[in-house]
């Protein structure tokens, strides 16, 4: 190596120290910035740029390239993050609509339907209780019955109503999470047509990079979105087996289906592809879980959450209706008014064409509407309201409807928020694996500050070095 090939083996050592520097400044700039990676300069030893042809050269190469800055990352475990932000997404969603229907049931407590209709069936025992009794004592027992029947009907329609309004408010959500789709998508594509004119230019497209996966991340936690790479530099990124963003280039999705509840099963709601209206396959994320949720009934239970719990009001309160109307029909009242065919004495009434359980209203208003007795065994006669009494223990009693309903979304919602809690477990393990890869840490480049401070500064004193030795062999010549 000649001495000034020994001072440009040294520059380029300096300029590797430079820039790893100025990377490493760039690193600690971002040590608190989202979605940052970590970057690194890459470099290469520089052989011997001829070969020897009359005499054997015994340079040991040109020093060193800078052959660019790479990011810091695992492409594995990126790809896992977003796999297990999908699934996260997707139960946590899951888990709060189940949740959100629970609380609204308010079982086990005394506000809950259970505790309503067990309040009510013992109105009817005291009713049966007080018959023959003096007048004032029966009109108490009437008005309390009337009034346990009035709190079962607003129950019903209270819960009825609740699963209607946290359907709306779903949808809501959901059409919001449409546009976060439709930018992010845009996002990424546009992204994708700056990155593949930087790449051509040779330009640095890290940071473009650092924002392209986290719009990744978005909308694999919304929609269970998968990417695959192209040659060109850019992404495509796959929705259920569709393209959603194809190199630089995005589709655009809507949220369609009937915005009236319950919902309807001719026309559901959906998550379409904005040009063919057709349905967009969802693998996972936070949208799959809410559509779910926004299904009509599927008459076995197990549909949309907020449907099946509509449906479960509507059902009790045509049960409670029926079972009640049933008996009381064609009594008699404790004041002597007889029920016919033509003119029941139902305690309930309800619409034969809407919700059971928004128009659920107890019909008499005092004593005189209210079946007591058969009417073939004198004034004292309290079998019609001992009748009603037990319909709560008997086979098939809206109780054990209920109930049976209460059981199911209990399950429903301990097992979703069970299954949250192992995905954003292992969501969380995935993003902790992500930032130990390229996470910036402050200890390391601190070291790596001294190091490269260190090269540069024996780059520099190899110049030194070789210019006194230049120095020395120019003043010996000039003696």
């Amino acid at each position: 190596m000649s001495s000034f090939g020994g001072l440009n083996t040294a520059y380029s050592g300096l300029n590797a120290a430079r820039l790893a520097l100025e990377v490493t400044g760039q690193n600690v700039a971002n040590a608190n910035t989202e979605g940052y990676t970590r970057q690194r300069i890459t470099q290469v030893p520089v052989t011997q740029s001829a070969l020897a042809t009359y005499a054997t050269q015994n340079s040991v190469g040109d020093g060193v390239q800078v052959t660019g800055v790479a990011r810091v990352n695992d492409s594995l475990v990126d790809a896992r993050v977003n796999s297990t932000a999908s699934s996260a997404s997707y139960w946590s969603t899951a888990a709060d609509a189940a949740s959100a229907v629970e609380t609204a049931t308010g079982e086990p407590g005394t506000t809950g339907l259970s505790s309503v209709l067990n309040k009510f069936w013992a109105a009817w025992q005291t009713m049966a209780n007080n018959v023959g009794s003096s007048t004032s004592a029966s009109s108490g027992a009437a008005s309390a019955l009337i009034a346990q029947g009035a709190l079962v009907a607003s129950t019903v329609s209270a819960g009825y109503q609740s699963a209607a309004s946290s359907w709306s408010d779903a949808r809501s959500a959901a059409a919001s999470q449409v546009s976060t789709i439709n930018d992010a998508a845009a996002k990424i594509a546009d992204l994708n047509t700056q990155i593949r004119s930087l790449t051509a230019s040779g330009g640095n497209v890290n940071s473009l990079l650092d924002q392209r996966d986290a719009a990744v991340t978005t909308l694999a936690g919304l929609t269970g979105a998968s990417t695959r790479d192209n040659a060109d530099g850019t992404v495509d990124v796959v929705v259920g087996g569709n393209t959603l963003v194809s190199g630089v280039t995005s589709r655009a999705v809507e949220l369609g289906g009937s915005p009236a509840f319950p919902p309807s099963t001719s026309d559901p709601v959906q998550l379409r592809w904005a040009d063919t209206h057709t349905a967009v396959s969802l693998d996972g994320g936070e949208m799959a879980a809410r559509m779910a949720s926004l299904q009509p009934s599927d008459g076995t239970g197990t549909g949309g959450v907020y449907a099946e719990a509509a449906v479960a009001y509507d059902t009790v309160a045509q049960a409670v209706a029926d079972q009640v109307n049933a008996i009381t029909a064609t009594g008699t009242s404790s004041t002597g008014a007889t029920g016919t065919a033509a003119a029941p004495l139902n305690f309930f009434s309800y619409s034969s064409t809407g919700s059971p359980a928004l128009t659920l209203a107890v019909v008499p208003t005092s004593a005189a509407g209210i079946a007591t007795a058969d009417g073939t065994k004198g004034n004292y006669d309290t079998s019609i309201a001992d009748r009603v009494s037990q319909i709560g223990t008997s086979q098939g009693a809206p109780d054990t409807t209920w109930s049976g309903y209460v059981a199911r979304i209990g399950s429903q919602s301990a097992t979703a928020a069970s299954r949250a809690s192992s995905a954003t477990t292992a969501a969380t393990a995935a993003t902790t694996a992500q930032t130990s890869v390229g996470g910036v840490d402050l200890d390391e480049e601190t070291s790596n500050l001294v190091i490269y401070q260190h090269a540069y500064q024996a780059s520099a004193r190899v110049i030194s070095t070789i210019n006194d030795v230049l120095d020395t062999l120019i003043n010996m010549g000039a003696q």
